[in-house]
């Protein structure tokens, strides 16, 4: 927990971040006096998978202390930090190209979370609901639920990309952004450094001149809030574009509505008088159906109607898109104006292969999704279509003009998933997955399970359908793994396993049979809440937020020899699972098992014996 006057500094800057033509001052002195603050970043980023990965300088938050945090804090205070470089890697992109991530130091990863804590803290009440991206309580699927649900009635939709977000953001532009809300010269002088720290490839140095590396903790944040001047930007051409209320409705739609209505009268005052003259009122009758399917094929409201525009926005990371309420040159007018201010304002060039303009019948690419327009073909309405017998009045139907937001699965997209899984073959036909083989069978059982959920559960927002063409061969090549296992065929297991309309596995656990469920497409999370357009941010999460880690730190006690008042470390294992797998355990890793820990809080002694041959049996509560 944070102490009472690390507390009142953060509220002092929520105060001010919530003021409008106010900066915000003294964090650096927040960063350099609030032990408690770095305690509960490390608390933030120990469990990270990232934890045990090395910089250049050799060293992990394995060996994590208050004294160690404290000679971070002395070294920012003295001016004498320096950020190291970062180890540039290469992991690869969709399109088969290689993406570039650094990998800081375990210190800098340190300085860097806290120093994104405190940005977070001042810009996360300000940013726009329209970003999504790296953002707390906020997702992809976020992004995608607002863009379904407040799109209705598009028509053009601008798709742009920017060309090397990430490697061309300005240094320059960057710190006079920050300055617009920051006064404060030592914690931008910080940032700066970070980004001007430079990467090591090949064991060579490289000066970076502009960019934020990809995969530090700094460069989420510090993207959004560059290009929070472009959401700034879209929202005041929102304003300005939208016109108009209601469409205005159609000429030739009313001219045929008030036919049909003239003749409904009369169908009505002939049927009150007992039906006079039957073959007259059959022949209206047919008149009125035959209007009636004339009508349904044109639109309520008028399609070229300029008096009524619309424009929205959604973006995710560098993602984003627009739509428009209005013709094709006001969204070719809308991507200009963007584009200019990109170059001009914000120093970055839009990719002219990348992007473009689509008609919403045409749909897009956006977050791994296909969107396109659909057609509702008929809809309740308010209005008067004619008379029941006790002379009041009935609603009718009409088609509608607006296109309402499907979201798809791009069917290459399955393809091409399960071809890197393994499932298929390149005639496209189930095969099994050799790799598995060395597995029992509940753990090839969840491999599959954990690999087509994962998928499947991504795309939850779009239907079905097309989701059964995965689990069609996720299921066949599950079966042909482990008819391979079993030295069975096909048939023979799939009848074993068979339980009613579902699959289960059987399998022990302490002395008992369990069974575990082989995934379906109907086990899939559904997305069914709305997305809240005024949901605020949480910006209490410094001291609502408690962690187990710092109690058991506070607690001044060796976890396992039990000496107290002595200077601890932590020491991280990269995964639990590597651990219980393990069949002759130390006692160090029957305890971490049993209390499902991937860290350990240990006196500099004890740590120091684990990575040195490990801890011996006879220590363990020795000063209990």
């Amino acid at each position: 927990m944070l102490s009472d006057k690390t507390s009142r500094a953060l509220d002092g800057v929520s105060k001010a971040t919530l003021q409008t033509n106010v900066q915000v001052k003294h964090l650096f002195r927040i960063m350099t006096h609030s032990q408690d603050l770095w305690m509960m970043a490390y608390a933030k980023i120990a469990s990270n998978s990232g934890a045990l990965t090395k910089g250049v300088d050799e060293t992990t938050l394995d060996g994590m202390s208050k004294a160690r945090v404290d000679k971070i804090m002395m070294s920012l205070k003295d001016g004498s930090y320096e950020p190291k470089p970062v180890r540039r890697v290469y992991i690869p992109k969709k399109n088969g190209k290689m993406r570039p991530l650094g990998v800081p130091s375990s210190d800098d990863k340190l300085v860097q979370e806290v120093v994104r804590m405190l940005l977070e803290r001042i810009y996360e009440p300000n940013f726009s609901n329209y970003s999504h991206g790296f953002r707390p309580n906020r997702s992809c699927h976020t992004a995608l639920t607002q863009l379904r649900e407040t799109w209705a009635g598009t028509k053009w939709i601008v798709d742009m990309d920017i060309s090397g977000f990430y490697d061309n953001i300005n240094h320059n532009k960057m710190v006079e952004i920050l300055r617009k809300k920051i006064n404060d010269e030592k914690f931008i002088g910080l940032i700066v450094k970070f980004l001007k720290a430079g990467y090591l490839e090949d064991w060579k140095f490289n000066e970076t001149y502009s960019g934020t590396p990809q995969g530090g903790i700094c460069s989420p944040i510090l993207a959004n809030i560059f290009l929070h001047e472009l959401d700034i930007f879209i929202a005041q051409r929102i304003k300005s574009f939208d016109q108009g209320k209601l469409r205005k409705q159609s000429k030739e739609y009313s001219k045929i509505q008030s036919r049909i209505l003239h003749r409904q009268d009369k169908i009505h005052v002939a049927e009150k008088y007992g039906g006079m003259f039957p073959e007259f009122l059959n022949e209206l009758k047919g008149v009125v159906r035959e209007m009636d399917q004339q009508r349904r094929k044109l639109s309520f409201y008028d399609v070229k109607d300029d008096s009524y525009k619309r424009m929205k926005y959604v973006r995710y990371a560098d993602d984003f898109a627009i739509s428009v309420s209005g013709s094709k040159e006001n969204a070719l007018q809308m991507m200009t104006e963007v584009k200019e201010f990109l170059k001009t304002e914000l120093l970055l060039n839009v990719s002219e292969e990348k992007s473009g303009i689509h008609h919403i019948q045409e749909g897009f690419n956006f977050l791994g999704y296909h969107i396109r327009g659909q057609r509702q073909q008929t809809r309740t309405v308010k209005s008067r279509c004619g008379f029941r017998k006790d002379g009041s009045s009935y609603y009718g139907v009409r088609r509608t003009l607006t296109y309402s937001i499907g979201l798809e699965v791009p069917k290459e997209k399955i393809w091409a998933f399960c071809r890197d899984k393994g499932y298929l073959r390149l005639d496209k036909t189930p095969c099994k997955k050799p790799t598995l083989l060395h597995l029992n069978e509940f753990e090839i059982v969840s491999t599959y399970n954990a690999e087509m959920r994962g998928f499947a559960n991504y795309y939850a927002l779009a239907p079905a359908s097309r989701l059964f063409l995965l689990e069609w061969a996720g299921f066949n090549s599950l079966i042909h793994t482990l008819a391979c296992k079993r030295k069975l065929t096909c048939k023979q297991v799939r009848n074993s396993l068979k339980r009613g309309n579902d699959y289960f596995l059987p399998f022990e656990r302490k002395g008992k049979t369990c069974y575990t469920k082989l995934f379906k497409i109907k086990d899939r999370l559904e997305k069914k809440s709305k997305y809240d357009l005024d949901t605020q941010p949480n910006t209490g999460i410094f001291t609502q937020q408690k962690y187990d880690l710092l109690k058991r730190l506070d607690k001044e006690q060796c976890e396992f020899c039990k000496k107290q008042g002595v200077p601890l470390e932590v020491h991280h294992i990269r995964r639990l699972k590597d651990l219980q797998q393990k069949k002759n355990k130390a006692d160090w890793e029957i305890r971490m098992c049993s209390q499902r820990r991937k860290t350990m809080v240990l006196c500099s002694e004890c740590h120091d014996q684990l990575h040195h041959g490990g801890l011996p049996s006879w220590k363990r509560d020795m000063y209990a």
